[in-house]
């Protein structure tokens, strides 16, 4: 097996050009999600091209790759999104981001890091270990999956809902600087509306200014106490809206609304949130009987989190050091991943590895390192092995 290994790592090496071109198609080929049609056909093209006779597209624009072992078990599945979100404003960027340049050893454009990139490495690591003709034990499926951007897991959801997939462990392939992921929080949305009473701006004692009172709710957010996780780290708040009625220069405001991005791990929940915010509005309430607030909470995405077991972890962190010289950090997603849908609704373990920095996705940097992005390639090609055969 160190043969063989070695094997695959001198041709994944040797594919390095190979795998950055790929990488630049995906970029230039436009992918809004919710719009990934084009995409995917780009990419099952590529994989019969290579050789993989197994690729179907289906409804939902999900390119599903089966390469089956001789037992069918285990399934390991490598995941990964190909929309993107929109470019902004282009006079933003150093260069044009649908050009994908590479430019000091990186390969530049709107979705090289989210994450086009791990995608690429994915495609060319499956083909380099089936070149070998090893036999694989189990089945691997590459998922390139649409429909991530807008925090639904619409993509992924539908491979395991109605293309029927039964993974016993799934790869991410978001961006981790080449760290092992374990889990990614949760998000529950908040709105606090709290109350006033309209009055004339020249007259403004006559009122109750909703803005102001708002500000002690504010300031209340600030100090509650909130739980952290050992692996998710801590649960977050974060004030994204505020808005007043009737929004009139010369009105005092009798309504202020806030919204906030609550990030959370496992425990947390819609009622959990809302009993939380409550008996912070009751406690303004008894230190100011004027004060009157009411809360809603909505849109729930679960924590993304069943890693793989101890030893199972124990090993891909052994797989990962024979290409980078050290075992990976084990650390966990800033941000939601259709972890939340494998994890939290089909009962799925999964872990992420993927090359680039997640610090840059959605940015006007969002690049990915060629030598980052030919490491990964190494690194999945090694996951397969050390799972499958």
């Amino acid at each position: 097996m160190a043969d063989v290994k070695n094997e695959i790592l001198g041709i994944l090496e040797a594919r390095r050009e190979e795998t950055v071109e790929l990488l630049r198609t995906l970029i230039r080929t436009p992918s809004p999600s919710g719009e990934e049609a084009e995409i995917a056909q780009v990419i099952a093209n590529t994989l019969r091209g290579l050789g993989f006779s197994d690729v179907a597209v289906d409804s939902l624009s999900n390119v599903v790759c089966r390469v089956r072992g001789s037992e069918g078990k285990p399934t390991l599945l490598y995941n990964g999104h190909i929309d993107v979100v929109p470019a902004g404003d282009l006079s933003r960027w150093s260069i044009n981001p649908s050009d994908a340049p590479i430019v000091n050893g990186k390969v530049i454009g709107r979705g090289a890091c989210d994450m086009k990139g791990s995608i690429a490495a994915m495609i060319i690591a499956a083909d380099s270990v089936r070149r070998t003709g090893i036999s694989l034990r189990g089945d691997l499926i590459l998922t390139m999956v649409s429909r991530e951007e807008g925090g639904l897991q619409e993509g992924t959801k539908h491979t395991i809902e109605e293309d029927g997939l039964r993974p016993d462990l799934a790869l991410i392939g978001e961006a981790t600087n080449l760290n092992l992921c374990l889990g990614s929080r949760g998000r529950i949305v908040v709105e606090v509306k709290v109350k006033g009473r309209l009055a004339h701006a020249a007259n403004a004692s006559r009122g109750l200014n909703a803005v102001v009172k708002m500000q002690k709710l504010i300031d209340a957010v600030g100090r509650m106490d909130l739980p952290t996780h050992e692996i998710l780290g801590p649960t977050t708040q974060t004030i994204t809206n505020i808005t007043c009625t009737p929004g009139q220069i010369n009105m005092v405001p009798d309504l202020c609304t806030i919204t906030i991005d609550r990030r959370i791990s496992p425990g947390d929940s819609l009622e959990k949130a809302k009993a939380e915010f409550q008996a912070v509005i009751e406690a303004l309430k008894a230190e100011d009987p004027k004060f009157s607030a009411e809360v809603e909470t909505g849109k729930l995405a679960v924590p993304g989190y069943k890693p793989p077991d101890a030893e199972v972890l124990d090993r891909l962190l052994g797989a990962a050091a024979r290409v980078l010289g050290k075992r990976p950090l084990t650390t966990r997603y800033i941000f939601g991943t259709d972890g939340s849908y494998l994890s939290g609704a089909a009962g799925i373990p999964w872990f992420g590895f993927g090359p680039g920095d997640e610090a840059n996705a959605h940015t006007v940097n969002d690049h990915v390192e060629v030598d980052d992005l030919t490491a990964a390639s190494k690194v999945y090609a090694m996951f397969i092995l050390e799972l499958l055969t």
